[in-house]
């Protein structure tokens, strides 16, 4: 198994994030600062890396990475095609997760970054932020749902 790094993925992600841009051509885009964040999650590694896979794909992130053998899922969270400039569904969302861990307990590490069109320049820094908090508490709460009282 590789070693788990949070670095190495924050490269990832930064070389995802930066290949998709100009892989596609796109100028006129801002990025946010990179956010990083460790979760204990109090089950199985498999478990909780197939629970961040089905969060993922239920916030409709395009999956660029799936390694379920080393525990990392890289993605996209691209913005609605329909989404009026200035909201929240006009962001887009690059996420590297990485799961480690064993048969008890494992860690889910996230390290994200909002990415929107300078025409949002203003809005952005405050409209996007919100919505990528939003969106890794989500995956948190799908990952490791809250204790039963």
């Amino acid at each position: 198994m590789v070693p788990f790094s949070p670095r190495a993925y924050a490269r990832l992600l930064a070389i995802a994030t930066a290949g998709s841009l100009t892989a596609t051509g796109c100028t006129g885009l801002a990025a946010g600062p990179e956010a990083s964040a460790q979760t204990p999650v109090p089950v199985s590694r498999d478990s909780a890396w197939a629970r961040a896979r089905r969060a993922l794909t239920s916030e409709a992130f395009t999956l660029d990475l799936v390694d379920s053998t080393g525990g990392r899922l890289i993605g996209t969270r691209y913005a609605s095609a329909n989404a009026k400039q200035g909201t929240q569904s006009a962001c887009r969302m690059t996420l590297a997760l990485g799961v480690r861990g064993d048969a008890g307990q494992s860690e889910l590490s996230s390290t994200s970054r909002w990415v929107a069109s300078e025409k949002m320049a203003d809005k952005a820094p405050e409209v996007c932020e919100r919505e990528r908090t939003q969106v890794l508490e989500r995956i948190a709460s799908t990952v490791a749902p809250p204790l039963a009282q």
